[in-house]
């Protein structure tokens, strides 16, 4: 890599790759294939045509969470291909898991030799050092010549595949347990919308504001039930990231925007950091409930998501201005959290938000939606499935947030040869396949 490159991994000197592996520039090595957006009439839902990413909105640990298709692509991505996000925030790579339309928010990279793994790993390497590549000043766009001459240090292919090895075992791992965490995640919801939605279990109904309704349940206004606690109005200045001169470890980590996935649930790596502390208001504990009401695109794929906050073994905890806290409740968390994936409350966020750019709605939204109370012995029973799936869920999240870690620490010492693969027994590199 650049002498350039180097310091950006915060060391002054320049690292010395093994003298067997070669630099080369990234045009040499691959083809660059730069997205580019249809018509927005052209974008759907109904699975006309292959599936469409304009972004790394919908990027996950290794792969993308497609929803959306375009009926006439203009340029795509084919299975396998490193998919790197080009505007902000620029950076982040998954893996294109079939052939897909891009957007230009989004450019397809493969390799002229060998599988992409290894180029896919050397820009997860690389992700966080764009903001700062070339000039100093961050960066808002990726162009082609980025890319282009982009250094990057080339062992020979077997070298570079057993690289690939080391580092994809960690990633396979932390994708089996994204799937199960999606399983067990798709049985609550069904769970929830069998008892509380189709009311399967019940047999004597009565009309409500909302439809009819088993005999035995109560309907209420949200805003008996609950309130909203708006989170912390934050300043650029507060924020400890990569153009601060504090280490995170000196601020206190924010529960925000970026860490609620489409949805629903937590996105661990759009965790932010803030210096100070503020009011108690704008404190959250971890298992405490929070709900997004904004979105920065029409899509409205976040808006109204709900996350059950983690336990990051950091306190005290945050919560951005972009959310609300549930606060004043009774009701079990568990409950409360598929109520607002339902239609009782989804689709009236969207319909309550408001903007032409950035959706949101207020927390007045609690006067015009209802919300459906079952007695108390029913909702024990959905509880005692439901939380089980949480705790679950939440082992799954902190074993993942270990292998990632781990992967994290392996990688700049591969990617720039400090370690060697024969360094490293794969015999113990095993990882624990239980959740």
């Amino acid at each position: 890599m650049t002498t350039e490159q180097s310091k950006l991994n915060g060391d002054e000197k320049v690292i010395s790759e093994p003298p067997e592996w070669s630099k080369k520039k990234l045009d040499e090595v691959a083809s660059i294939n730069l997205g580019q957006s249809p018509k927005g009439e052209y974008y759907n839902k109904d699975g006309n045509g292959p599936h469409f990413i304009q972004g790394s909105k919908n990027f996950g640990n290794k792969y993308p969470k497609l929803d959306r298709f375009c009926s006439k692509p203009k340029r795509q991505a084919d299975e396998g291909d490193v998919l790197i996000s080009v505007r902000a925030p620029v950076g982040p790579v998954n893996i294109a898991p079939e052939k897909i339309c891009i957007g230009r928010g989004v450019t397809a990279l493969k390799m002229y030799e060998g599988p992409n793994d290894y180029l896919y790993y050397f820009l997860k390497y690389f992700e966080d050092m764009w903001s700062q590549y070339a000039d100093g000043t961050t960066f808002n766009s990726i162009t082609k010549s980025d890319l282009q001459n982009l250094e990057i240090p080339y062992p020979p292919l077997k070298e570079r595949n057993n690289i690939a090895y080391i580092l994809n075992r960690i990633d396979d791992k932390i994708e089996v347990n994204n799937q199960i965490n999606d399983i067990i995640e798709e049985m609550a919801q069904i769970l929830f919308r069998s008892w509380f939605v189709e009311f399967e279990p019940y047999a004597n109904f009565k009309d409500s504001e909302i439809g009819k309704v088993p005999d035995s349940f109560e309907v209420n206004l949200l805003e008996d039930v609950l309130s909203f606690q708006r989170g912390y109005s934050y300043s650029g200045d507060e924020l400890i990231d990569e153009e601060s001169d504090k280490d995170v470890l000196e601020g206190y980590p924010m529960v925000n925007l970026g860490n609620i996935s489409p949805g629903g649930g937590y996105r661990p790596e759009k965790i932010k950091y803030c210096e100070g502390v503020p009011k108690d208001r704008y404190l959250v504990e971890p298992g405490d409930l929070v709900i997004s009401h904004t979105d920065m695109t029409q899509d409205q794929d976040i808006l109204g998501s709900p996350v059950i906050v983690p336990n990051l073994d950091q306190e005290p905890l945050l919560f951005s201005h972009h959310l609300y806290a549930i606060r004043e409740v009774d009701l079990p968390k568990e409950y409360l959290y598929y109520y607002f994936l339902s239609r009782y409350f989804k689709p009236k966020a969207e319909s309550f938000a408001s903007g032409t750019t950035v959706l949101s709605f207020s927390s007045k939204i609690g006067l015009d939606v209802y919300i459906p109370i079952p007695p108390e012995e029913d909702l024990k029973r959905f509880v005692d499935v439901a939380r089980p799936i949480f705790e679950v869920k939440e082992n799954i999240r902190q074993e993942n947030d270990n292998l990632t870690d781990l992967r994290n620490t392996l990688l700049p010492q591969l990617l720039t040869g400090e370690v060697r693969v024969n360094d490293i027994s794969l015999d113990g590199l095993e990882v624990d396949s239980g959740v």
